[in-house]
């Protein structure tokens, strides 16, 4: 042994143990190499798909967010950002409808976003009942999920009719100045907002069913067996063992509502107190000032991005996982 050590040692040659480690150490990453290769031939088009749909326009977004437009949306001079200080309203023009579409997009968030979440959670604590036909109840809570949000919209434009009886006695009950709900400044938004709840319950429902359904029955037993009443159940038990659901509904739900369009194209187009997505699209497609519409799309979201990142911050520290 110590004759093949010191005949490889003048030889220049790496002795076999050395020899042996190396090659498996090549095969180890020859065979990676290989796995690599594979998965991503098998990922190529879905790469291909978010390059061309996903990646490439928000490049191109920031790219034209710093230049001037022609009608073609093609870039002809430089502007720095000249369009970002427009819409925050720090060039001194003294222009606030941006910042105040930002303001009417968070005033949107807060009336959907908890009520949504909290009435879906009733209807799915509703829906663990034992009782008979309760999977008919679960069928009709679920029941917008098979809506789309235009469908919805062109229903709830229908209800919103002055010459509805509802909406009669809802005019008349707040008062309002115009016949219609939708008419109204003060109640424009609020009339969205009910159309966005009710069509966001059946998704919020099944999930939040999904996590109840998921929390173990041998703590409700213990708990029975300790005596503990219906409030303190839901207080100790389900509401922390439900907490990661209630965590990705409120972020999924925030998201969404902060982007939402096609209630406000469908219901109030004209109105001059829209949210900034809605004041996005107007720039973009009536105003042709391109430049100045992909500044707002990377505002809006820098914005999801910001508060995403503080509810994970904040919240995440009252999630109990299992």
């Amino acid at each position: 042994m110590r004759d093949d050590v010191s005949l490889s040692a003048l030889s220049g040659t790496p002795p076999a143990s050395k020899q042996t480690a190396s090659t498996f150490i090549q095969t180890i990453m020859s065979r990676r190499s290989r796995e690599l290769l594979i998965a991503l031939l098998y990922c190529s088009p879905a790469l291909i798909i978010f390059a061309l749909f996903t990646y490439f326009p928000f490049f191109r977004a920031i790219f034209l967010s710093l230049h001037v437009t022609n009608p073609a949306g093609q870039p002809v001079a430089f502007n720095g950002v000249d369009y970002y200080l427009r819409v925050l309203n720090f060039d001194g023009s003294g222009r606030t409808e941006y910042l105040e579409s930002i303001v009417t997009s968070f005033q949107f968030m807060l009336m959907v976003v908890p009520f949504v979440i909290i009435i879906s959670v009733a209807l799915a604590l509703l829906a663990t009942t034992r009782v008979r036909g309760i999977k008919i109840f679960r069928t009709i809570f679920t029941s917008t999920v098979a809506i789309s949000l235009s469908s919805a919209g062109l229903i709830w434009a229908l209800i919103y009719n002055p010459s509805t009886k509802a909406t009669v006695w809802l005019v008349d009950l707040l008062n309002v100045n115009t016949p219609s709900l939708l008419g109204s400044n003060a109640t424009a938004l609020p009339a969205v907002a009910a159309l966005t709840i009710w069509a966001g319950i059946g998704f919020n429902f099944i999930i939040s069913l999904a996590g109840l359904q998921a929390i173990p029955s041998d703590l409700y037993e213990s708990a029975a067996i300790d005596g503990a009443g219906r409030w303190k159940t839901f207080r100790y038990i389900t509401l922390p063992m439900l907490s990661p659901t209630l965590l990705f509904l409120i972020v999924i739900g925030t998201i969404g509502a902060l982007q939402a369009f096609t209630q406000f194209y469908l219901l109030i187009p004209d109105s001059p107190n829209t949210v900034f997505v809605y004041e996005t699209y107007r720039a973009f497609w009536y105003d042709n000032r391109y430049g100045l519409a992909s500044a707002m799309s990377i505002i809006i979201f820098i914005i999801l991005v910001v508060l995403t990142a503080i509810q994970y911050r904040v919240l995440e520290r009252r999630v109990h996982y299992q």
